[in-house]
């Protein structure tokens, strides 16, 4: 059971103000203005260009932004300041749908704040609040008719800035609006000046074309539960510049042309152990462009419009196809950039080509891949070994443990061992020995039974001797072997603690690698 015994004043604080902006600085403020002056323009049937101009006095700490985008009518003025109000309709391909960005941006901005407006060729009208206003609960504005300003103009003009305004701050304002509004400022229908520099757009697709491996573009409808729909591009590729200093690679959003969200790299978009990996410079080439355009309401981005809910659920229903396609494109740079000639070769070089389409049916089941296989990465060693003496390895099956011998020398050697030097120098010398047990065994033409191999390999010197009078080595070789047979019996017989660099051990390989190649013609380079 229940009754009602009263009512409770629901009325906010203007408290709200200041509790709201925490999270506007220059770059945010000045977009959510810029957007209202585009929500105008889309309304009206985006009939003429736009042109937006952002003024400033650095001397006096002035910033003034004016439109021509229409106006605002005098029924709504009270939506510039009334929280959570606005004339946008939430299934509109708008930008603004909360009804608090201009309130908080000029707030954030200013405490003298201005804001002037003819609608058409109707009267021109003025509301002025200020730091006074805001401490009061006192929500009523006065508004002003003043003299008519051009037709169509709204002119927001902040007095009092909260922050200093530097070049330093004009320069990353500058290169904030050229990306944020790159895609409405590219055919000349909407126009943006700060200062007296138009700005031009900065976009994000310098792509590669490597062969079977060109940027795709994923487009699927997403519907939400109450039968709206978003239209969803998923554009990605490999980029003609590696940028793992700027940062300059991952994830970008767009929402109905609007930039986001700027070169994400983290756990939700699939940059990540087990998906795509953590950001690192060998997958720095990837950029993905997401483009969602369609209702207002269904667009996943946060009410700041700085970034992506990722507890939305139409960024859920696409999350799955995303971390697909970033995972492809990652491990595709890690794969070009080891193939010889590495990221000039396999990437950079080309410069032109075409962006495949793909049509998605059902987002919700993308999890096969719509893409190319991978190429295989760079061949290991070992397995390069293995295939060039592959055929030599069927016709004399004793030559494979002398290659397998390189490969397990490699393979120590390149691994953080204390006493791996001293383990390699024993292999190689095994390897060699072995190796000439072989041929005389097999190659020399003569009958060498257990008794006589024996008493030949009491002495290296004597199993010296009987190679070389079958095969002739370069008397250098001979030197070489001789130093390295010493160096491992001082190690063996003396249990020295003899040091065995690096260098020596490169050159005994390289010894031993001559050998086998010409008793053997086996192949070992890298």
């Amino acid at each position: 059971m229940k009754k009602e015994i009263g009512q409770v004043d629901a009325i906010p604080s203007k408290r709200l103000f200041k509790s709201i902006i925490a999270d506007y600085g220059l770059n945010h403020s000045i977009c959510e203005l810029i957007d209202n002056a585009l929500d105008i323009w889309i309304k009206n049937g985006k009939s003429s260009p736009v042109e937006i101009n952002i003024n400033f006095e650095k001397n006096q700490q002035t910033i003034s932004v004016s439109d021509n985008a229409g106006g605002v009518k005098k029924s709504e003025l009270h939506l510039i300041v009334g929280p959570g109000q606005t004339s946008n309709l939430p299934d509109g391909e708008t930008i603004g749908i909360f009804g608090v960005g201009t309130k908080r941006a000029v707030v954030a901005l200013a405490q003298d704040i201005k804001i002037t407006t003819r609608y058409g060729t109707n009267k021109t009208y003025r509301l002025e609040f200020d730091e006074s206003w805001l401490t009061n609960e006192d929500w009523e504005l006065p508004l002003y008719e003043i003299d008519d300003i051009t037709e169509g103009t709204t002119i927001v003009e902040l007095q009092k800035l909260r922050f200093t305004l530097t070049d330093e701050a004009l320069t990353h304002l500058k290169e904030h609006l050229r990306a944020t509004y790159a895609r409405f400022l590219h055919d000349n229908k909407v126009i943006i000046t700060l200062g007296q520099e138009t700005l031009q757009p900065l976009n994000f697709e310098n792509w590669a074309y490597p062969p079977d491996y060109p940027p795709h573009k994923h487009i699927a409808d997403l519907k939400s539960g109450d039968g709206g729909t978003l239209k969803v591009e998923i554009l990605a590729g490999l980029t003609r510049e590696s940028s793992p200093a700027s940062g300059e690679y991952g994830v970008y959003f767009y929402c109905n042309d609007r930039l986001i969200a700027r070169a994400l790299k983290n756990y939700d978009v699939g940059f990540a152990t087990g998906l795509a990996g953590l950001p690192h410079p060998d997958v720095s080439l990837v950029r993905v462009i997401v483009s969602l355009n369609g209702d207002a309401q269904l667009m996943p981005w946060n009410s700041s419009k700085s970034g992506i809910n990722s507890n939305h659920n139409m960024f859920l229903a696409l999350r799955t196809l995303l971390i697909q396609v970033v995972k492809y494109y990652a491990s595709l740079s890690r794969t070009l950039s080891k193939k010889e000639g590495g990221w000039p070769e396999n990437v950079f070089k080309y410069s032109s080509g075409k962006i495949g389409d793909i049509e998605i049916a059902d987002l919700s089941d993308a999890r096969k891949s719509y893409l190319l296989p991978l190429p295989k990465s760079k061949i290991r060693y070992a397995e390069k070994v293995k295939q060039v003496n592959q055929a030599i390895g069927k016709e004399k099956p004793w030559t494979t443990g002398l290659y397998e011998s390189i490969i397990a020398v490699d393979l120590i050697f390149n691994r953080k061992l204390e006493q791996k030097n001293r383990v390699c120098l024993i292999l190689l010398d095994s390897a060699l020995e072995i190796a000439f047990k072989e041929y005389l065994v097999n190659e020399s033409g003569e009958f060498y039974n257990d008794t006589r191999l024996l008493n030949l390999f009491k002495n290296r010197n004597d199993v010296h001797k009987a190679v070389q009078s079958h095969v002739t080595f370069d008397g250098e070789l001979w030197k070489k072997i001789g130093y390295y047979y010493n160096l491992r019996n001082k190690l063996v017989h003396e249990r020295a603690t003899v040091g065995i660099d690096d260098r020596q051990i490169e050159g005994y390989r390289s010894v031993v690698e001559n050998v086998l190649e010409q008793l053997f013609n086996l192949s070992f380079s890298k």
